[in-house]
Order: C-alpha cells, then sequence, then structure tokens
C-alpha cells in the first residue's frame, strides 16, 4: 500500500514539474484535453477532427485568420503537442501547442478556403470531437470520371422572395384584398426550380420555404450559411406603379459598393448560426469573407450571366434585360461567402407581365431557365457543352 502510495506521488510530481497538470486532471472530465488529430480529404473537402477527453464549451473557442492560417483558439483547454502534415488539396499541415495559458490549434491552407466548425456529441464507440471542414473557396473541382456519381456535390439555396403577412408588390395597387400578390408567384417558381434541379444527383436544393409563411431577412441569410451554400438565388417580382411600361426580367447581383459591406452582415451570421442535433456550428468565419470579397463578387456575375443566358434561351430574348447592380441595401445579396443573385421574373404592374406571372406556362419556363443556369454555372468547368433542363 505504501509503495502505491509512493508511486502515485511520484506520478503526480512529475506530471507538475513537465506541465502535464491539467492533462492528468482532464481524465477526470474537470479539463477538457485534445487528446489526436485525425483527418480525411477528397477534392471537395478536408475534415479534421480533435478527439476530446470531455466536452468542449462553444464560448471557449475563437478563431482567427493569419494570411493562409487558421487559428483556433481554445480556453481552458489542454492538448499534446501534435503535428501532422496532411496530403489535402486544401490543407498543408495541422499543429496543436500550448501558448500563454491557452491551447491553439494552427491549421495552414492551400490558399483562399472557406471553413466551418462544429462539435459532435460522445457517443458509445466515439469521444466528443470538435471537427473544422475546409472547403475550396468556389472552386470547381474537375472529377478524373464523367459518370454522375463522381461528380462534386453541389448545394444552391432557393429563396421565395417574401411570404405570410409579407405580400410584396400585389394588384391592384393599395387594395385591402389584391387578386395577386407577389408572395404566392415567387413560391411557385421556387417549387418548379426545386422540381428541375431534383433531376441531378449531384445537386441538393434548399429553400428558405416551402409555403406561405413570413421568413425574415437575417434568417434566410442564416439558412444559406448553415447549408454552406455554394449559390443563392431569390426569386421575386418587381413592381413600378409610375411606369406601367417597365417589364421584363432582369437578374440583379450586388453593387461593388454593395458587396464591401457584406463582412457586417457575415459577423451576424455567424452569431447565430446553429446546426440541429447533436452538431452545433461553430464558425463561419466572418474574418475569411474579408479575404473572399474579390472572388465572390466575380463568381455572383458568372452565376447572374449563366442564369441570364439560360432564361433568354427558354423565355422570349427581349423580355430578358440582362444583368443589373443592385445598389439597394438587399441583404439577401450579401449572403456571407458565397455567390448570390436576385431574380426578378418580371413587374406586377405591367399589364402584360401580369398576365403572364400568373400562368403555369410563364413560370415553368422561367423555373426552367433558372435551373438550367444554375446547372451550367456548377459544373461549367468539366462539361464543354452546356447541360440543361429538359424542355
Amino acid at each position: 500500500m505504501k509503495e502505491t502510495n509512493r508511486l502515485s506521488r511520484r506520478i503526480f510530481l512529475s506530471a507538475l514539474a513537465g506541465g502535464h497538470f491539467f492533462k492528468l486532471l482532464s481524465s477526470d472530465g474537470k479539463v477538457p484535453l485534445i487528446r489526436r488529430i485525425r483527418y480525411s480529404s477528397t477534392s471537395e473537402r478536408t475534415r479534421i477532427v480533435f478527439d476530446c477527453s470531455s466536452k468542449i464549451e462553444k464560448n471557449l473557442i475563437r478563431t482567427e485568420i493569419k494570411n493562409d492560417t487558421l487559428l483556433i483558439h481554445f480556453k481552458h483547454v489542454d492538448a499534446f503537442n501534435i503535428y501532422k502534415k496532411l496530403r489535402s488539396y486544401h490543407v498543408k499541415e495541422v499543429r496543436l501547442y500550448r501558448k500563454l495559458g491557452e491551447t491553439v490549434a494552427e491549421i495552414r491552407m492551400r490558399g483562399l478556403r472557406k471553413f466551418k466548425i462544429f462539435a459532435l456529441e460522445k457517443n458509445k464507440i466515439k469521444p466528443f470531437r470538435v471537427v473544422i471542414d475546409v472547403f475550396p473557396d468556389f472552386l470547381v473541382i474537375k472529377p478524373e470520371k464523367r459518370k454522375s456519381e463522381s461528380l462534386p456535390k453541389r448545394i444552391v439555396v432557393i429563396d421565395p422572395g417574401h411570404g405570410g403577412k409579407d405580400p410584396g408588390a400585389v394588384w391592384p395597387i393599395y387594395s385591402s384584398h389584391p387578386r395577386i400578390m407577389e408572395k404566392h408567384i415567387t413560391l411557385a417558381i421556387a417549387l418548379k426550380v426545386e422540381k428541375h434541379l431534383s433531376r441531378y444527383e449531384n445537386i441538393k436544393v434548399v429553400l428558405t420555404r416551402r409555403r406561405d409563411v413570413y421568413v425574415p431577412l437575417l434568417k434566410r441569410a442564416e439558412i444559406a450559411a448553415k447549408a454552406c451554400a455554394d449559390a443563392f438565388v431569390s426569386i421575386h417580382a418587381d413592381s413600378l406603379p409610375s411606369y406601367p411600361q417597365w417589364g421584363g426580367v432582369t437578374v440583379f447581383k450586388a453593387s461593388p459598393r454593395l458587396f464591401a459591406q457584406a463582412h457586417m452582415l457575415a459577423r451576424k451570421v455567424a452569431r447565430k448560426v446553429r446546426i440541429c442535433n447533436d452538431v452545433m456550428c461553430w464558425s463561419i468565419s466572418p474574418l475569411l469573407l474579408n479575404m473572399a470579397t474579390i472572388v465572390t463578387f466575380a463568381e455572383s456575375r458568372k452565376l447572374a450571366e449563366s442564369i441570364v443566358k439560360s432564361l433568354k434561351a427558354h423565355v422570349n430574348e427581349e423580355l430578358v434585360k440582362g444583368i443589373r447592380d443592385m445598389r439597394r441595401n438587399i441583404l439577401v445579396l450579401k449572403t456571407p461567402g458565397r455567390p448570390a443573385v436576385l431574380i426578378e421574373t418580371g413587374f406586377i404592374t405591367n399589364p402584360l407581365d401580369r398576365k403572364r406571372l400568373v400562368t403555369e406556362e410563364y413560370q415553368e419556363e422561367i423555373a426552367k431557365g433558372i435551373a438550367k443556369g444554375i446547372v451550367n454555372y456548377f459544373f461549367s468547368s468539366w462539361r464543354k457543352n452546356q447541360v440543361g433542363v429538359e424542355a
């Protein structure tokens, strides 16, 4: 018995002298300990996993970007010193070390990337895990094979404008019981876009609403961030009572000035985004957005050009007015870190547009044009011939 006590004391003093006192405590669950690093990597994503001795709370995590390095600061968390070189398209190496009383994970990325951090709760066979996913920043990867199962998965958020207590544009104007409401038109078109895109197993569609409900604008941006969407398409119908002769379809992207304000929105979204069940989304970094501004702006234009070209093939070309910069402070065009466009499908105040907008035939053709434009945007790098929605 004395020998056992002497041995325990020797281990305790050795650990204290070596600075590993917190590591001993972590086995009792008092101080979380990051025990090891695992990773997996494909052309679409590199996933880095930290196995932990116990749960790490969200408020103990802080992230920052320095050049091409993602730094994750863990407060009141201990770790072994670990260095791992990765065979990855997106990450060069991961280093875990103690500095100034905290644990730092240093992830060196291969150029501009976007990332998210979330947690997975402990289960019967796996410990509590902190997971970092690193993605290409709007890079469409060309697959080695042409088979559909080898193509990269893409996520698009389709946003039917307005809804619920917000009817959008109405006709007759100022009527307490309007016959035509924008919110119904946008939802009908959005559901048709989803139907056409569902034919592509490599495209996942997320709708901000599926019925006549009110969804706040910030919530729509959160939905896109939570889905880690590769594109955001908002569908609307315009109204200009003073100019009833104005009509046609216009695709808007954010103006350079509007887009420069996106980091403010990113901070709001990053604070609010959560993923359901046992996955807690911790960070879709607003700092990374500042680095990605130029790339995102260029990609928004590419998405707009692809949709306009496709719409001209499905709708009377004279009706499609082309691309314009949105100078108004339209929040949904500032979705953090992803290309976004807003499509005005016609003018409710224009008599001819109004007749078209309420018909199934016109809604169907508009939906086909939007869907085909999205498909062509996603897969333009690996298909020489455009891939379209069946007419």
